[in-house]
């Protein structure tokens, strides 16, 4: 489900809360299309300008669980580039230095599970920039299974989505905490990718 209304004209959670709730959502934390995971929403404007204030000023601790292909190396690591929306190809471009609209952009990952090719990764984005997981992955070299933006190679196990999900914001999760997840139910689905 998208998170705003888009060209699809298909249901987004904005409209959707508003037919629920009968009143005006403010939507705080978004994610791309075909990433699944937690999204927030606010609702009233009080709480939405506190909530977006804690978010542009890096104080809301975020997660991510990423499926790559081919396995992450080093497995565990900070990355750090600069980033620029390109409006044109709807794609981060990723520099290695400082240049013109670019913005520094950092995370920190770590391989929790791998069954070769694929990785099952940790991200901690400290930065939250536009595609920022995605492109660095991929220029780390393991792009996101089914991210054919990001050069996974085609076709996508599912065109609709990638293996990217957004894991816990804060205290929400949306699964169990890392030291209690069974990491080893993994191995099926990557098997099945094979």
């Amino acid at each position: 489900m998208p998170a705003q209304a888009d060209r699809t004209g298909d249901l987004d959670i904005l409209t959707w809360v508003r037919n629920e709730t009968g009143e005006q959502p403010y939507l705080i934390h978004r994610i791309d299309r075909p990433v699944g995971g937690i999204m927030v929403i606010a609702k009233n404007s009080t709480s939405a300008a506190r909530w977006s204030k804690r978010f542009r000023s890096g104080k809301v601790h975020k997660r991510y669980l990423a499926i790559t292909q081919p396995s992450v190396y080093p497995p565990f690591g900070e990355l750090r580039h600069y980033l620029r929306k390109d409006a044109r190809s709807h794609r981060a471009r990723v520099y290695y230095r400082a240049v013109p609209q670019a913005q520094l952009s950092v995370l920190r990952y770590q391989t929790l599970e791998t069954v070769a090719p694929y990785s099952l990764i940790l991200v901690e984005p400290e930065t939250g920039r536009f595609h920022q997981i995605r492109a660095q992955l991929a220029e780390l070299g393991s792009p996101i299974v089914g991210d054919v933006k990001y050069g996974y190679p085609p076709p996508a196990p599912d065109p609709a989505s990638i293996a990217l999900w957004a894991w816990q914001l804060e205290e929400w999760k949306v699964l169990p905490p890392i030291e209690k997840f069974p990491w080893k139910l993994f191995s099926p689905v990557l098997l099945r990718l094979q």
